[in-house]
């Protein structure tokens, strides 16, 4: 742990928190960054994947050199290809000088790819072999350039599902995914929340607003809301409860979450689960009666997530990979 913690001071301060899923995230960052593998970093919008390829680049031999961020998502699809690799001149309409693409900008360093699956099939075949190559030809050229990137991967679809849909390569999936890292939903990483909510008020302060502190029943609707939006979306509620309140403490009441703009206290908890019927003859068998409202709670969360096995295993408070387990155990 002390091993972790030093770690951490050097390279991943920024990225705040103590509870045990974080920490396991942290450690196994931790282990992977001196090596060259590629990383996939998996979870929800706003739990911090760019924070953690950050802490993968400042850990490695390759800090020295530049960290490019590409968000895959914000980019049209018909210059993807050339944001990423490149061009010489001419190589279409509007191309009128050569430019060097992210991975040229990213050489001896990291490029991080956010949204990785948002990229055209085109692309993803592209990028393949430039992972493979160490190597790519800027659009509209059939020079090879070498280039020595580690690659770091966000997203928060579910690539195996797309992968088996045939929206995602699945030798580019393998080839991202040497060490895949889901990160875990704000909501399941208990006392982070109130933590992170004061450090939110302290960079208010910084930035000229009010210093305010939070009362016990800011405390409780902070742990009660589930965060969609997860750490971006506590930082938002923070900054507009300590712009709009006037007392220097803020209460369940400053703090308006959610759709309804009403505070998360006043709005009333969702139904829990039915437990399994029984009857006068029905054998008492415990694990019977859990593995069926287990199977229920699963089926439950698969259908709100269309599907999507990584919101489904959010819903549900577990990681990915317990949910995948429990898939196969139940068929």
């Amino acid at each position: 742990m002390d091993d972790l913690q030093t770690w951490r001071g050097r390279f991943a301060d920024d990225i705040l928190g103590d509870s045990a899923l974080l920490r396991r995230a942290l450690e196994i960052i931790r282990r992977v960054a001196g090596c060259g593998s590629s990383v996939l970093l998996s979870g929800e919008t706003g739990t911090g994947k760019e924070l953690f390829a950050r802490a993968v680049h400042r850990a490695s031999p390759r800090a020295s050199k530049p960290f490019i961020a590409v968000n895959c998502a914000a980019i049209p699809e018909h210059l993807i290809e050339s944001e990423l690799f490149g061009h010489v001149r001419g190589a279409f309409t509007g191309a009128s000088a050569p430019r060097a693409g992210r991975f040229a900008a990213a050489d001896g360093g990291t490029l991080f790819l956010d949204e990785v699956a948002e990229l055209p099939l085109s692309a993803q075949a592209k990028l393949l072999r430039v992972l493979e190559q160490r190597s790519l030809c800027p659009v509209g050229s059939d020079l090879e350039i070498g280039v020595d990137v580690r690659v770091v991967t966000a997203t928060h679809r579910d690539l195996e599902d797309m992968v088996s849909r045939g929206t995602f390569r699945a030798d580019l999936y393998f080839r991202l995914s040497v060490v895949p890292l889901e990160l875990p939903p704000l909501r399941a990483r208990g006392g982070d929340i109130e933590l992170l909510a004061a450090a939110a008020t302290r960079r208010v302060a910084q930035r000229g607003g009010r210093l305010v502190g939070l009362d016990r029943s800011a405390h409780a609707a902070l742990r009660a809301y589930p965060w969609p939006g997860n750490v971006r979306e506590l930082n938002h509620v923070i900054e507009r409860a300590t712009v709009l309140a006037d007392a220097e403490t803020l209460s369940a009441a400053d703090l308006l979450l959610g759709d309804t703009a009403a505070p998360v206290a006043l709005v009333p908890p969702p139904p829990a689960p039915p437990l399994p019927p029984t009857t006068d003859d029905a054998t008492l068998d415990l694990r019977t009666a859990i593995e069926g409202l287990e199977r229920r709670m699963i089926r439950e969360a698969l259908q709100r997530s269309s599907g999507n096995r990584t919101e489904a295993a959010a819903l549900l408070g577990l990681n990915r990979t317990t949910l995948v387990e429990k898939l196969r155990r139940y068929g």
